[in-house]
């Protein structure tokens, strides 16, 4: 994950609604949201191919969700190097599985690359930022916010550009429970995001052609590697309920489909 848009509210109706943008090698392989682990059978998610694990995690019965973006490593280095025991995937899983403990608990952190990981619900939303030597553990204040590879930074591009716009738009379903198109929950989100694709995309490597403050990904990075945004997911939850909808195709406002949860 490159991009999560968060609006936390606990006076809203809907007091969490979130938009991920998945961002990776177009190569790697990985099935789309479902029930894909026995060790967590309550949880739904998409599933990395490679390592097994997620990039976002649900537990409906909790009405909780938990989200991961690589994260930057506090010396400087480029996020993808070194070599590291575990798959920063598990984490989603694991954290939903503390129940009411910290959602790190039990979590050895040397043995992870550098990541974000937000947990949320109605009642908070938190970041914990792992950059390789420390922790940082913060909860998200209310309003709408821009989590990037760099964490809760104010002074990214894609957090200057955009958090205004979602802010005004944020959406507030008075009745999830009853709420069952994608329209009717997310609101305009769904079409910023479309309009979003149609924008020159951020790119990464050796393609500089792109805008740092685009929503959406697209890198050549030569011998056919591509580097792009592959899916989003949307998600609305009050203390009861989560919604879940998921598309592979961000530019086609027609391509989204809710999950059954």
């Amino acid at each position: 994950m490159c991009t999560v848009i968060v609006g936390f509210d606990p006076g809203a109706d809907t007091p969490l609604v979130v938009a991920a943008i998945r961002d990776e090698m177009r190569d790697r392989p990985w099935d789309g949201p479902g029930r894909h682990w026995p060790d967590h059978p309550g949880v739904a998610g998409g599933r990395d191919r490679s390592a097994g694990g997620t990039w976002l995690a649900v537990d409906p019965a909790r009405a909780r969700v938990a989200a991961l973006l690589n994260g930057w490593p506090w010396d400087g280095r480029m996020p993808w190097e070194g070599a590291y025991p575990a798959s920063r995937g598990d984490l989603p899983l694991h954290s939903l599985a503390t129940v009411e403990r910290d959602p790190l608990d039990g979590v050895e952190l040397s043995r992870y690359a550098p990541f974000h990981l937000l947990t949320a619900d109605a009642r908070g939303a938190v970041l914990h930022s792992w950059d390789g030597a420390r922790l940082d553990v913060r909860p998200l204040p209310v309003g709408v916010r821009i989590i990037v590879n760099t964490g809760l930074d104010p002074a990214d591009p894609r957090a200057l550009r955009h958090t205004p716009e979602f802010a005004r738009t944020r959406p507030d379903p008075a009745r999830l429970a009853e709420a069952t198109g994608v329209d009717q929950i997310w609101g305009r989100w769904p079409e910023l995001i479309a309009a979003a694709a149609h924008d020159a995309p951020r790119s990464a490597g050796t393609d500089e052609t792109g805008d740092p403050s685009g929503l959406i990904a697209h890198a050549d990075l030569g011998g056919g590697r591509v580097w792009a945004t592959g899916s989003v997911t949307l998600l609305a939850a009050d203390a009861r309920t989560v919604r879940y909808a998921f598309t592979d195709a961000p530019a086609d406002p027609d391509a989204w489909r809710m999950i059954d949860l």
